[in-house]
Parts: C-alpha cells; structure tokens; sequence
C-alpha cells in the first residue's frame, strides 16, 4: 500500500513559525515557565475562551472511539474546542467528532511541519489545518516521529488545554503521561469509568483510584465547562455492522471471519480505516491487518492514504 507523502510541503507559505516574543504565540504556552522556544503551525488562531483536550489508546474499543466521538460533536457544538494528538484510535475520534460538528479542533502533533505521524492522517491533517481548526508542530521543521516526542507533545497538548479527558487508557498507554501533565499543570482530569473486567481500561481504573474525576455523563463536563447541557448518556448507541457481504471476492478465496467482517463493512466508496473498523466492531490494528490481506488479495484497493474501497470492474 502507497505510504503518504509528508504533509504540509517545505515551502508551504501558510505554515507560520512562532516565538514567545510573536504576539501569535498562544497565550496558554506563552504562561508556562519554559514555553517552547519556537513551533510551527497552520490554521486558525491558537487561542479560545475553552478548549478541552481528548486523549486515550490507539488501539481503543469500538465504544470508546465512538464515544469520543460523540463527546468532541457535543463540546464543537457548545463552542468548545477539541484538543488532541492526531494519532489513530482516541484522537482521531476526537478530531472527527469536532469536524463533524463543523466546531474547531486542534492537533498537536508529535513531529516537525514537513512530516506527518501517523502518516495516513495527512488528510485528516489537511482537513483540519484549512480551518477554523489548526495543527501546531512543536519540533523544528524536519523533525521526525521519535519516542521522547511524544511526551513533550503531550505536554504541550494539556497546557492548551483548560480540562483533560481520558477516554481510554490501558496500563502503559501514552494518555497516563497526558495526565501526569493535567496533576502537575492543575488542570481538571476527567476519565471514563468502566467496569472493572473490562480488558484495555488499567490505565483508567488506576487514574480513577488516584483521584480523578469519572465522567458519567457528557452533560456533567459541560456543566463544570459552563457549557449549554447536550443532554447525551455517556454510552451512545453504536453502529452495528453490515451483514458481511464476501460475494465480491471469489468464491474461492478464503477470508477469516474478521475479514469477511471487514470486507463487509467496505463499500465501493472510499471509507476511512477509522470508519470501517467501527463498521466492523473491530480493533483498528485488527482492521488494518485484514485490509492488507484484502488489498494483496486484490479484493480492496486504498485511496486516498488511509481510505479503502472494494475493488470493482474498472480497476481489474
């Protein structure tokens, strides 16, 4: 499958660079004691009355993408901004949500304004970076993804941020360092409880049993934002997918249940990976895994990066 190029170009002119001393600066990092020294962003204006920060696993459960999801509609909708790392699972949920609720939305990203991690949300990127949302690149220029990154990029993401939320954490998920930040920053934290059998929540259950506040209902954050109420539960009905279709392939071809799922949860229009692994009730990882397989099968075909539709006539 064809890897994204690197996203916004070098010479892209609407890419600003910034100091503390740039009255563009936002006024949240330009109030740390050590603001970055320089950064790079696209879009609108870096500042907002609130603006919440969503985080959590990239490999998230079904319902808790969706509630992301629907959690960043309601807070777009309430003039809030949505706050997040632009990587899959949690924080693409999170930006979408926003988007979808035509609100603005925010990445922090985890490299330098000439690459983009993952490199599948070049568009999700794009998208966001045209407005009335911004990316804001907080490593010099050429940067590229590394593992210490990611801890300043999350850092940087709860001080823009007025509360946290954790939607999903697993025992060494990234979003526990989001919310070390939010503790050492004051900054409310909020997580999503869940019942205690429930595989891919230890971060959570831990965060919940060293203070923080559980989120039961989208409307108590709103409340504490002195947002409108959404009147939305914190469980969201989720959609069911598709009874599998597999007569695309032939007939000979055996596919897994989960493929058969995946495929089924396809359609001759692009769907993003996000959107068909919600489709299928499948775990991102696990839906990637499946659409290779489909794509060397050539029963789907990718296109734009990140997108995936069901081979027809016309390609063969």
């Amino acid at each position: 499958m064809a890897s994204a190029p690197p996203i916004p170009p070098a010479d892209d002119p609407n890419v600003v660079h910034l100091t503390p001393l740039d009255s563009r600066y936002p006024s949240r990092l330009r109030a740390l004691p050590d603001p970055p020294a320089s950064l790079s962003t696209k879009g609108g204006a870096l500042e907002s009355a609130c603006v919440v920060a969503i985080v959590g696993s990239r490999d998230a459960t079904i319902e808790a993408t969706a509630f992301a999801h629907n959690l960043a509609t309601e807070l777009a909708r309430a003039g809030v901004v949505v706050a997040s790392g632009g990587a899959h699972g949690i924080d693409a949920a999170a930006h979408r949500g926003a988007l979808d609720a035509t609100g603005r939305t925010w990445v922090v990203a985890g490299t330098g304004c000439r690459h983009c991690f993952p490199p599948e949300h070049a568009k999700l990127f794009d998208t966001i970076a045209a407005g009335p949302g911004a990316v804001l690149w907080p490593f010099p220029p050429d940067s590229v993804a590394r593992p210490g990154f990611f801890l300043t990029r999350n850092r940087i993401l709860v001080s823009l941020a007025d509360a946290v939320v954790v939607v999903q954490a697993g025992a060494r998920s990234g979003a526990l360092h989001s919310a070390s930040s939010a503790r050492k920053l004051s900054k409310p934290l909020w997580v999503v409880p869940t019942p205690p059998w429930t595989r891919g929540f230890d971060g959570s259950h831990q965060l919940l049993d060293e203070g923080a506040r559980p989120l039961t209902s989208i409307d108590i954050l709103l409340r504490a934002l002195g947002a409108p109420p959404s009147h939305q539960p914190i469980h969201q009905p989720i959609p069911r997918p598709r009874a599998p279709i597999v007569d695309v392939a032939p007939a000979d071809l055996p596919l897994s249940q989960t493929e058969s799922t995946v495929l089924g949860a396809t359609s001759f229009a692009p769907r993003h990976l996000d959107e068909i692994a919600l489709r299928a009730h499948a775990s991102v990882h696990a839906t990637s895994a499946a659409l290779l397989t489909l794509a060397l099968e050539n029963v789907v075909v990718e296109g734009p990066p990140g997108f995936f539709r069901r081979r027809n006539a016309s390609d063969r």
